[in-house]
């Protein structure tokens, strides 16, 4: 038998669910640039997208592009670091605004946040240790050790359909950033890594001849700016800057810098896929 419940009960919880709903509103881009802040996150953890530098200094190429957007909006991006795992709540809870983090756009994530016109894109690849010469692409990885970063769109989520695909591994190892997942592909405690082509080529830079990229690359993603869902100005402005990095061949120039990949913006699209 259904309860009925008291007027003044069914008020209260109407009061309570809506101020919780407008808890969750995104700030609007008045109300930003009043406070004089945009709270973003990133891992800090994904060289050479986001990284701590030896003067404990945050850079990388989605720190560059942070900073850009900074001096175009006209409002400080303080960034705050943290693990991967709760970048996004933190963005969906409001605690952040926007995430410079080499964030994937995905369908899922986009019924979620609003994002801005792809800024990046990674080519989701196999990295091997130079002499293991067995492993040619990502279709030649059953049996073989295996890892990637944890939950990551071009990590862990593509490994396992790999695995699926083509034949079990014997293991994958999920981990929640780049320095430690190098440095056990360098020991040998995995055999392979699935990651980005940026990430990768930033390392292969530093360590020219320990390892290589194999193969084609198993599926290309693109990455943009998440912010809260509804922050519709605030992506007007964020569009613009990157049209205008872009045009200006900045991000061609950090592309190079941090990937050595050279016309990076050449495969970049207008529009958020």
């Amino acid at each position: 038998m259904a309860m009925k419940l008291p007027a003044k009960s069914i008020l209260a919880a109407l009061t309570l669910g809506l101020a919780a709903s407008s808890a969750l509103q995104a700030a609007s881009l008045e109300e930003i640039r009043e406070r004089g802040v945009l709270n973003a996150a990133t891992s800090g953890n994904l060289p050479p997208v986001s990284y701590v530098n030896e003067k404990n200094e945050l850079v990388g190429y989605d720190i560059n592009v942070a900073r850009y957007i900074e001096d175009k909006i006209g409002v400080k991006i303080e960034i705050n670091r943290l693990d991967w795992k709760g970048i996004l709540p933190g963005l969906q809870t409001g605690r952040f605004d926007a995430v410079f983090s080499n964030v994937n756009i995905t369908p899922e994530r986009k019924d979620t946040f609003t994002y801005s016109i792809p800024y990046s894109r990674a080519a989701v690849v196999v990295v091997r240790l130079a002499e293991a010469e067995d492993i040619t692409s990502y279709k030649t990885l059953e049996g073989k050790r295996v890892g990637g970063i944890s939950g990551g769109n071009d990590g862990e989520i593509p490994a396992r359909e790999i695995s699926e695909k083509f034949g079990a591994f014997e293991q994958f190892k999920g981990y929640a950033g780049y320095a430690e997942m190098l440095q056990d592909l360098m020991i040998g405690r995995v055999d392979a890594l699935i990651m980005p082509d940026t990430a990768a080529g930033g390392f292969l830079k530093s360590r020219p001849g320990v390892a290589k990229i194999v193969g084609e690359p198993y599926m290309v993603r693109y990455v943009g700016v998440p912010m809260q869902k509804g922050s519709n100005a605030l992506k007007a402005e964020i569009d613009a800057a990157i049209r205008e990095m872009r045009e200006e061949g900045l991000l061609d120039e950090w592309g190079l810098e941090h990937f050595g990949i050279e016309n990076f913006s050449d495969q970049l699209v207008d529009e958020v896929p």
